[in-house]
């Protein structure tokens, strides 16, 4: 006679945490950069909740444990053990029609840009009432831009790929009824191919490392209703390491520097009354940490060297949540992201410009344990000009100009697990 066994809170979370892993590793087999959704390179999709506000009052909501993205010290707000699986379909568009740099070739690019699936999962286990462990695993920068071998700007650029896994396991912990600390280490995978055309055939960068830094927070509640946030997350500085080729051809030994921006975000939280709250959210990114990007080959001999000099830059949001009913929640938010590149630095591999965000979510409990979340937001980007002198990265390197019109779509859906 068979006999059926109540699985025990321990056996749960170890169940909970196999699946949300296992999803996650199985998205990201399959995962292309993709376009970044931010300024610069960075994505910001890492809770489909945050993003139906715009991300305001990320870094002071701390409504679930995806929020520990942005501030750690979120973490003390929640109970019990959670797990969480987030998936974002990123759709964007990037094109020119009047690409010229006097080579030849088609002027349009078509749409150099790729749709990609971003996924993330985050796992919280509390070890107290006051004391919170949680890990995140997920792709904070990430781009993928890919041109025809024989369009007009084909020796700037061809494929630019750009992949981050950064794994953030966090503890937290509340000093007193009012503030909460949270502390965390980043683990960041990154992996880069860079190509262009060369009077060889296709010539081909790839490097890949890994990288160390860390996440700090904190979270003041003035009262229940009212919260206000602080978040930092470290620069990660990598040196990528791999190969140039050209006509498929191994030629050399290739190496480049990256330092990943810091940031420093705040975020207030305030409820009206128990259906209405609203939000508020600013972000510093130090961007400057980007000020060129520096190839070499083994022996330390200069491969190519692109000026970037891009700046330090600011995001602003203001979102509201109503709840209109115990199982159902409704999110909205607005929010404006300046572009880190400077006019006259602005290339075919990022084309990005100053953006406006619009965004909309929604909240389901289908059961007390269990919350399902879905965003949507339509990002409206500015269009974008490259105006590129000849010789900009080596000598022989031909002028180019081109105008670009760029589109992005983001919807973002997670499930949170309470046990």
């Amino acid at each position: 006679m068979l006999h059926r066994t109540t699985p025990t809170p321990c056996l749960r979370a170890r169940l909970l945490a196999t699946t949300a892993l296992a999803a996650f590793a199985g998205a990201l087999s399959a995962l292309p950069s993709s376009q970044a959704t931010a300024a610069g390179f960075a994505l910001k999709e890492q809770s489909a909740k945050a993003l139906g506000n715009a991300f305001a009052g990320a870094t002071a909501g701390a409504e679930d444990v995806t929020y520990m993205f942005f501030n750690p010290a979120g973490l003390t707000r929640q109970e019990g053990h959670q797990a969480a699986v987030v998936g974002s379909y990123i759709i964007v568009s990037g094109e020119t029609n009047n690409a010229n740099a006097g080579v030849g070739g088609e002027s349009t690019s078509g749409d150099a840009a790729e749709d990609a699936f971003v996924p993330a999962t985050y796992l919280m286990w509390s070890a107290s009432p006051d004391l919170k462990l949680g890990v995140g695993i997920n792709a904070p920068f990430g781009l993928t831009t890919e041109y025809s071998q024989t369009w007009q700007g084909r020796f700037h650029a061809v494929e630019s790929a750009m992949m981050t896994v950064n794994i953030n396991p966090a503890i937290a912990y509340r000093v007193n009824e009012n503030l909460s600390l949270g502390f965390g280490l980043q683990f960041q995978y990154m992996d880069v191919t860079l190509s262009q055309m060369s009077p060889g055939g296709l010539a081909e960068i790839t490097g890949d490392d890994w990288g160390y830094g860390v996440t700090l927070g904190a979270l003041y509640e003035f009262s229940d209703t009212t919260r206000m946030g602080l978040g930092y997350r470290s620069q990660v500085s990598q040196t990528l390491e791999g190969s140039f080729t050209v006509g498929g051809a191994f030629f050399s030994n290739a190496e480049a520097k990256f330092t990943s921006p810091d940031t420093i975000s705040a975020g207030v939280y305030h409820e009206y009354n128990d259906k209405l709250a609203v939000m508020a959210e600013t972000v510093w990114t130090r961007w400057s940490t980007f000020d060129e990007l520096r190839i070499e080959d083994g022996a330390g001999s200069l491969i190519s060297n692109t000026p970037e000099d891009w700046k330090d830059v600011w995001f602003f949001a203001l979102g509201a949540t109503w709840k209109p009913s115990e199982n159902w929640t409704l999110r909205g938010g607005v929010a404006y992201d300046q572009t880190p590149i400077p006019d006259d630095r602005r290339t075919p591999r990022i084309t990005d410009e100053d953006r406006t965000w619009l965004a909309i979510g929604a909240q389901f409990h289908p059961t007390p344990n269990i919350t399902i979340d879905a965003g949507y937001t339509h990002i409206f980007i500015k269009d974008a000009v490259v105006n590129l002198p000849a010789g900009y990265t080596t000598p022989a390197l031909p002028a180019l100009t081109a105008n670009y019109e760029n589109n992005l779509d983001i919807l973002t859906v997670q499930a949170v697990f309470r046990f």
